[in-house]
């Protein structure tokens, strides 16, 4: 039976609300109470963890989303293809929890970080349990909704109760795994008891040969962004000291809560464009310049926005501990422009067109050069140089793709146009507003409020005034999505 898809966006739509707000609320209490130099070993040991994290999963999700989306009115096939995934997954993960509880064992001589390792070495043992993937492709949004804000929910009242020191700081990291352990398997009964498959018929049947080779491309394709910034993280802690990684982290934090809500509207958009490319190639370029400038309208606004409010973002989510993050964070919020581009090159057009392989050759060759130029810079590498050599390979990669675009699709994307630049120019008259606040003899909480506001509503209001096409397809989606809300 279908899902009803209004009840599916009010679903998906208070999950994102709820997943914005939330770090928002806790961050600044954790990167507090926790104290930098703890912060800086958790953030240190799960950047290692993802390596064996991302190794243990393979491409597993994905592909599993995919094909169970595709093939799920077939119950006999999707069983077939869950056994299997479910199976490969079971052993790799464990696998790689104990080549995790090895590494962290022989390899590393920090007792903090040691104690920290062990604690998460959990969660790859929790990781064989994860299959929210088949509750995605059935659309059991309203289950993962619940499910989620009310455990996450369980994770803050624990939070709040047992953690109010640095001294608590282990016992943060034993709630994040048991948290992570409780999700992974409410989820796992969830999805076994609408497969309604026997744990005996678990290992039977099995054919791996047909799922591996599948699953390690996806696993390539997916992950070289793990030259970048776990890479950064991953130098900042053994050369420099986990300290630097608390401070790299807390911005890169700040604009990843921003960009999954952002971002969003790419991933929304996706199977249409998918549509309108394989039945009307010029519908497909008009929904894809729409989409660019929707994305330029509200990304280049925020980035310059946190550009200049980077020190009032840092102070408020972290206090005075993190002030040497500000210029990071400066970089990051900069970046953040840039990652909107970035995926819709990498989704909505190369994605689209099979050129995963472009993908791969690019990516991975300005992510070596990132790690060339943190090894050039490592004398001097602090949080800045990092995130900074981050962006310079992730800006020559976009523009690598993107004359790849113009001179072998014959895509022409329109990103210097005269209303992005429209964008550009308003987002700059930022600078005046912002300083004008600064001036005045108010608390700095109240100087970042009044900024946000009187920024937003400068720039809604002209666009609004010359009848920004971006600003009426946002005004439009709002007023849709309510009507679905209110039925």
């Amino acid at each position: 039976m279908s899902k009803s898809v209004a009840k599916n966006i009010l679903a998906k739509g208070s999950l994102e609300i709820f997943n914005t707000l939330l770090p928002f609320i806790l961050t600044p209490y954790v990167y507090r109470v926790v104290g930098r130099d703890w912060i800086g070993n958790i953030e240190y040991t799960n950047t290692l963890l993802s390596y064996f994290s991302i190794m243990g999963m393979l491409g597993i999700y994905n592909y599993g989303l995919r094909s169970l989306s595709s093939n799920r009115n077939n119950l006999v096939l999707v069983r077939d293809t869950f056994k299997n995934l479910f199976t490969i997954g079971l052993v790799s993960n464990l696998t790689f929890f104990l080549l995790y509880v090895l590494f962290i064992h022989y390899c590393i001589t920090d007792e903090a970080v040691k104690i920290i390792g062990y604690i998460f070495s959990a969660n790859l043992f929790a990781q064989a349990l994860n299959i929210e993937w088949v509750n995605e492709a059935f659309e059991e949004f309203q289950f993962i909704t619940t499910k989620t804000i009310l455990i996450r929910l369980l994770s803050v009242i624990a939070i709040f109760s047992f953690v109010r020191s640095s001294r608590d700081a282990i016992i943060y990291v034993a709630i994040l795994s048991g948290i992570t352990l409780i999700n992974y398997l409410v989820s796992f009964v969830y999805a076994i008891k609408r497969l309604n498959i026997p744990a005996y018929e678990l290992f039977s049947g099995l054919h791996w040969k047909d799922f591996i080779p599948a699953l390690l491309i996806i696993l390539v394709l997916r992950n070289t962004g793990i030259l970048y910034t776990i890479v950064d993280r991953t130098m900042l802690g053994h050369y420099t000291g986990t300290a630097n990684v608390a401070l790299f982290s807390i911005g890169q934090r700040v604009v990843e809560i921003v960009k999954a809500l952002v971002l969003s509207v790419v991933f929304a958009t996706l199977p249409r464009l998918a549509l309108y490319l394989k039945e009307d190639r010029e519908l497909y370029l008009q929904g894809l310049r729409k989409i660019i400038r929707l994305m330029i309208a509200l990304l280049m606004p925020i980035g310059i926005g946190l550009f200049l409010l980077s020190e009032e973002v840092i102070l408020i989510m972290g206090g005075e501990q993190y002030i040497g993050a500000v210029a990071s964070m400066r970089i990051f919020s900069l970046r953040l422009i840039c990652l909107g581009i970035e995926s819709i090159i990498y989704n909505q057009i190369l994605f689209l067109h099979g050129k995963e392989k472009v993908i791969l050759k690019y990516n991975l060759l300005c992510g070596l050069l990132n790690v060339g130029l943190n090894f050039i810079f490592l004398s001097v590498l602090d949080p800045f140089i990092a995130i900074l050599t981050t962006w310079i390979c992730e800006i020559i990669f976009q523009l690598s793709c993107l004359l790849y675009i113009k001179n072998k699709l014959r895509i022409n994307i329109g990103l210097l146009t005269k209303y992005n630049l429209r964008y550009l120019s308003l987002s700059l008259l930022f600078i005046p507003i912002v300083i004008g606040f600064k001036l005045l003899p108010i608390s700095q909480v109240l100087h970042t409020v009044l900024s946000i506001f009187s920024c937003a509503i400068f720039y809604f209001s002209i666009l609004y005034y010359r009848k920004d096409e971006s600003l009426m397809e946002i005004m439009a989606r709002c007023r849709t999505n309510i009507n679905s809300y209110l039925k």
